[in-house]
């Protein structure tokens, strides 16, 4: 089976590897694609895509079109695929997906009402380094967990562009937590299987020429007891030969601890006194050979495609969505207020 997309586009950052894995995609057979000027040059440039002039509409009125995508702006993104929803069509889009947590939180009840279901593009879920931290942490390998770190610090906004929607209030609603720490949120919440139900956090707008923060600082309670802390940050200027981001992960239990290091070869460090995960004293590293095909998320796309198939869930939801942009605002409410913040689920 294959099905046929419409896509809306107008500047989002990842859009060259979304339309790289919408092409490379067998069972999309044909993409219609609307929005902005370069929306019709990324049309003409795909052999089986067409521009439609002001389509969205149509896209949205057209039973034979059971998907979209949608690339643009958070504050767009979020009403547009409430829209989408309310019709029944599936939505694959990036991430976070709305500029607030009540806006996601439309659309995870329009999802209830009409069945269709909107995939937040948390690709990571999707990687062989995530699965194994998931294997071996909720099969005991570090025993009962008690702990962990992230960090994700990438170029600074100058860099990027301070005029860019990113880096607006009115149009991205918040910065960093919402670019990459919402990533590590999700991440922690699927390889531990863990809620957050209490935040703490600093943050701070670096940058005088943007409107949202550079700088996340996060500290989080899991609903098993494990404490630990994020941090993000468009933070550096790299030079010739220098990295241009610092990306790490690390857990440790009772048993053993793992780290997740990905610059060069993907590993993970493993060291556990576990019954059945113990190599006594030693370090053990897991190398994760899996290649990653296409531009950005080929294989969360085509999960979506599959669940648009037959009806069903992809891999990453609108509640999923909805938590990640939850604890961000409480992190933001957290750093204003320096008290800590609560969440129920």
């Amino acid at each position: 089976m294959s099905v046929k997309l419409g896509v809306y586009y107008d500047d989002h950052p990842h859009a060259g590897g979304h339309f790289t894995d919408i092409e490379a995609l067998d069972t999309i057979e044909r993409v219609l694609i609307t929005g902005s000027e370069a929306a019709r040059e990324r049309a003409e440039a795909m052999a089986k895509a067409e521009y439609v002039e002001d389509g969205w509409k149509d896209f949205l009125a057209d039973d034979a079109i059971p998907a979209v995508c949608v690339l643009t702006n958070n504050r767009d993104a979020g009403a547009m695929t409430l829209a989408a929803i309310e019709q029944g069509k599936y939505v694959y889009a990036d991430k976070p997906g709305a500029r607030t947590a009540a806006d996601m939180e439309r659309i995870v009840e329009a999802a209830e009402q009409t069945g269709a279901h909107y995939c937040p593009c948390y690709v990571r879920r999707t990687f062989g380094e995530t699965k194994e931290m998931r294997r071996l942490i909720q099969s005991g390998a570090l025993g009962d967990l008690w702990s962990f770190q992230a960090t994700w610090v990438t170029s600074q906004a100058r860099l990027r562009g301070v005029e860019h929607w990113l880096f607006s209030d009115e149009l991205a609603g918040g910065g960093i937590a919402y670019w990459l720490a919402c990533h590590w949120l999700d991440t922690l919440k699927f390889v531990t299987g863990s809620k957050a139900v209490a935040v703490s956090a600093m943050v701070a707008t670096q940058n005088p020429d943007i409107g949202v923060e550079d700088v996340a600082c996060l500290n989080l309670r899991l609903e098993n007891g494990v404490i630990g802390s994020i941090r993000a940050g468009y933070l550096l200027d790299p030079f010739p030969g220098y990295e241009d981001n610092d990306l790490m992960m690390a857990f440790e239990g009772s048993e053993g601890s793992l780290g997740y290091f990905p610059h060069g070869p993907v590993t993970l460090r493993l060291r556990t006194r576990a019954e059945g995960f113990s190599a006594g004293t030693a370090t053990q590293t897991i190398g994760i050979e899996e290649r990653k095909p296409g531009g950005y998320a080929l294989a969360l796309l085509s999960d979506f495609v599959g669940a648009v198939e037959a009806g069903g869930k992809p891999l990453v939801t609108e509640e999923d969505a909805f938590y990640v942009l939850r604890v961000a605002e409480a992190a933001y409410e957290a750093s204003r207020t320096g008290a800590e913040q609560a969440l129920a689920w």
